[in-house]
């Protein structure tokens, strides 16, 4: 029987869908009425949303159906095959629930399959997950708002190229993969399969890429990452000045942040405050320190608006750290979560040492 290309899947029918982007609601938010939030709950956008659409509160909870898990099922489901790879990453361990700091702070899934020519790549924010064995939302993880975004890759090369930057920059720990393809065996310089068995680039030196890849349809992606050797700031010095734009962050800060201005000396990083889902119709908001979210957007004095979803904080801490952001173009979702966003926060700034 042929097999099925691998893709994201769409939040009500687990249908194929290009991309989703998931907020997922902090079980500490409030509320102006109505019961008290789970943390299961959250906003959700995808490719197929037309452009007069915005972020809106799911049907599904994350803990039990909806597009996360249906994705996750072409791994935790999948019959023998192969031609499918596949790896989870988190630098904090579900397995053994131990943190790995000596490699990125990066969180995600990466799958190929190599008869069908696809992959799919899943950016998340939330430790200790995806779970061996089949699929659950950690309970730990409920408490934060989190940020998700899952990707239907062009094809199995763009797995590859991803996996060439994850395995010199971004450099996960993969505590958990598929048996390795036939095919990939006869390969021992490829990227996935070194990463698949856990190994990462070696040595000090600084490293920072850009990488420009497509979905499979046809929609333009932005990887960006730096290793733990490149010690500068990664929304300061990679991000604003490679996308050429002032950026609002919304990350977990619970350390002090660098300055704003970027190394350009032309755009600046802003800490945002607090998030509020009800002009969008949501009665959820939480501030920051509730927010695990890894989330930037071009700011609102802006004429290109990105989005950036990844696994990096906006802190001088994380410069001793390995991590990454996807960014692209979406005007209704910036747009949504642009008018999500409240104030700037007011941290002490160290300076670097």
């Amino acid at each position: 029987m042929p097999q099925t290309p691998l893709s994201a899947k769409d939040d009500q029918s687990g249908q194929p869908v290009d991309w989703w982007f998931m907020y997922k609601v902090a079980g500490k938010s409030t509320t102006t009425s109505g019961p008290k939030a789970t943390g299961t709950e959250y906003a959700y956008f995808d490719a197929r949303t037309p452009d007069s659409g915005k972020l809106i509160l799911s049907p599904p909870r994350i803990d039990k159906d909806g597009a996360l898990p249906a994705t996750l099922a072409q791994v935790y489901g999948q019959q023998a095959n192969d031609n499918l790879g596949w790896f989870f990453y988190n630098d904090e361990n579900p397995i053994t629930g131990k943190t790995n700091s000596a490699r990125g702070h990066t969180k995600g899934v990466l799958a190929f399959d190599l008869a069908t020519n696809s992959g799919l790549w899943l950016v998340q924010s939330t430790p200790k997950f995806p779970p061996k064995g089949k699929y659950s939302f950690p309970k730990t993880g409920l408490p934060n708002a989190q940020t998700l975004l899952c990707i239907t890759l062009k094809d199995s090369d763009t797995a590859l190229a991803i996996a060439r930057q994850m395995f010199v920059a971004q450099q996960p720990n993969v505590y958990l993969a598929s048996a390795i393809p036939p095919p990939l065996a006869k390969l021992p310089d490829d990227a996935r399969l070194k990463l698949m068995n856990d190994q990462i680039a070696s040595g000090t030196t600084p490293v920072h890429m850009v990488l420009p890849f497509w979905s499979a349809g046809g929609k333009k992606f932005i990887a960006m990452a730096k290793n733990k050797s490149w010690g500068l700031d990664f929304y300061n010095d990679l991000v604003g000045p490679a996308l050429h734009d002032n950026l609002d962050v919304e990350t977990w800060e619970h350390d002090p942040t660098p300055p704003a201005q970027d190394s350009d000396k032309i755009h600046t990083v802003v800490d945002m405050k607090a998030v509020d889902l009800t002009p969008l119709g949501i009665d959820f908001a939480w501030p920051e320190p509730d927010d695990h979210a890894k989330l930037a957007i071009s700011a609102r004095s802006e004429t290109t608006h990105f989005i950036c979803v990844g696994d990096m904080n906006f802190t001088i801490a994380q410069r001793r750290r390995g991590g990454g952001t996807v960014a692209f173009q979406c005007e209704p979702l910036w747009t949504s979560i642009s008018e999500c966003l409240r104030g700037v926060t007011v941290h002490p700034k160290k300076p670097p040492k």
